[in-house]
């Protein structure tokens, strides 16, 4: 097991993430004065040009395939640290997190993608409709309908997963971290994200790259975890 290998394609994630956040905030920062209509759409995605959604879907496809390569890696070290732990939760929460981590692998892009798409589709279908902003959004919601199901089961994967491993592997001492590194879930980032969007700022979507920023710090740790074995 080639540690050195190992936290030199891990540290890839970093700007695989920092890549991310920057498409995540090319689709999230709307005005401040953005409101909902109907039950997707909001008024500030008119203000969202296609040059973002495209700026968007690149760092996506480049973030996915860096993320990739460290997420097998980490994979790989924890498998080979752990081959002899027998305790039945250490291998659940173990198998758990590479689950979500493989997830991730596709999931970054897709969902980049998705929601790109969906502003996209709502700006084109506002401008056809005559600038009908209910029009626009009930077309919108049909076409959304179709994807509806792998969208948000993708979603719920993609997060709900990895932070419940995540919190399991810290608190069961697989991945020795205080405990305090928990909070890097991404559930748990996206939770403070949105309570951020509480504080009043000249736009909307402070919180958009939240979620992100837990992936991100998920391997930051997961890097730390690995030099304090690799000193012990």
């Amino acid at each position: 097991m080639d540690k050195d290998k190992t936290l030199k394609q891990m540290r890839l994630v970093i700007p695989a993430m920092i890549l991310c956040l920057i498409g995540d905030y090319c689709i999230g920062i709307e005005p401040a004065d953005s409101t909902e209509i109907g039950m997707i759409a909001r008024s500030g995605w008119l203000t969202i040009s296609d040059l973002r959604i495209a700026i968007s879907n690149i760092c996506g496809m480049i973030g996915t395939f860096l993320f990739g390569i460290g997420a097998v890696a980490f994979m790989k070290w924890l498998s080979d640290a752990n081959k002899h732990n027998e305790s039945k939760w250490d291998n659940r929460f173990l198998r758990l997190f590479y689950f979500s981590l493989c997830i991730g692998c596709i999931s970054f892009i897709y969902i980049h993608i998705a929601v790109g798409d969906l502003i996209q589709h709502y700006n084109v279908l506002y401008e056809l409709s005559g600038h009908n902003a209910e029009a626009a959004e009930a077309a919108l919601l049909r076409m959304f309908k179709v994807d509806a199901v792998p969208f948000t089961v993708t979603f719920v994967l993609f997060d709900l997963l990895v932070s419940i491993s995540w919190v399991g592997l810290i608190l069961r001492k697989v991945i020795d971290l205080p405990k305090i590194w928990m909070l890097a879930a991404p559930l748990l980032t996206a939770a403070i994200g949105q309570i951020l969007e509480l504080i009043p700022l000249p736009f909307k979507g402070i919180g958009s790259g939240f979620e992100t920023l837990g992936w991100m710090l998920i391997f930051v740790g997961g890097i730390m975890h690995i030099r304090k074995c690799k000193e012990g």
